[in-house]
């Protein structure tokens, strides 16, 4: 409230509101915007491997990635290539894992 009403009024403007929504809104994450985050860190590949992830992610969420991420099923990827766009969807309610 202290970001809408920074006087303690009781009342929240219709302006305070939407100004407020847009900055919320404008920093949430979208499944495409993860996808593209995870295309840039698995060198513009469709998939992403264990290492990749280790290397460029903080322990904790490369390993909760890791144990999460389906094996990629596309052609021509190394053994353990794991499935970032499925992970992604999943993460946003827009497929299952």
């Amino acid at each position: 409230m202290t970001m809408v009403d920074p006087n303690a009024t009781g009342v929240v403007t219709f302006q305070a509101f939407i100004d407020f929504m847009t900055r919320e809104t404008a920093e949430t994450d979208t499944a495409e915007q993860v996808v593209a985050s995870f295309k840039i860190l698995a060198g513009d590949k469709n998939y992403i491997t264990a290492e990749e992830l280790r290397r460029e992610l903080p322990a904790e969420q490369a390993e909760y990635c890791i144990h999460r991420m389906t094996p990629y099923k596309g052609s021509g990827a190394p053994a353990g290539a794991l499935d970032y766009v499925a992970f992604s969807s999943a993460l946003y309610g827009e497929s299952d894992l």
